[in-house]
């Protein structure tokens, strides 16, 4: 099945889809985090909306595989893109409960959810370069 929203929305976000870039390198969230002035709430906050870019960045490349793959390969990625969100979330959860962190322990987790969501995306990226 092939769409052309779909193709549309791969051609336009190309440029945003280079290996290179890093969620830590990120001019946005760089300047979020010069405004949030040590300020952990306001870090966070930073944090969620690269999450969030990040997040929307992933599920493009999820969707644009699937539209690629075959049923087998679907039910293969569909299975191993749950199995990834599971450890995913209770990794992410894991951190933020950490009794002893204090309020340390959201930005671990956060910084996890970040790093992963980054890792995960580059790999299906990667994969969507290869399968063309």
């Amino acid at each position: 099945m092939h769409g052309k929203p779909l193709v549309l929305t791969l051609v336009l976000l190309a440029p945003m889809m280079s290996p290179s870039a890093s969620a830590q390198d990120s001019p946005e969230l760089q300047a979020c985090m010069d405004r949030s002035d040590g300020v952990s709430t306001a870090m966070l906050a930073c944090g969620h909306a690269e999450i969030a870019r990040w997040d929307k960045r992933l599920n493009l490349a999820y969707q644009a595989l699937m539209h690629e793959s075959g049923h087998a390969a679907q039910a293969r990625l569909r299975a191993e893109q749950r199995a990834w969100l599971r450890h995913h979330q209770n990794e992410t959860h894991r951190l933020a409960a950490a009794p002893t962190a204090g309020s340390g322990a959201f930005m671990a987790s956060q910084d996890f959810e970040l790093s992963d969501i980054e890792t995960r995306t580059l790999a299906l990226e990667e994969r969507l370069e290869v399968h063309r």
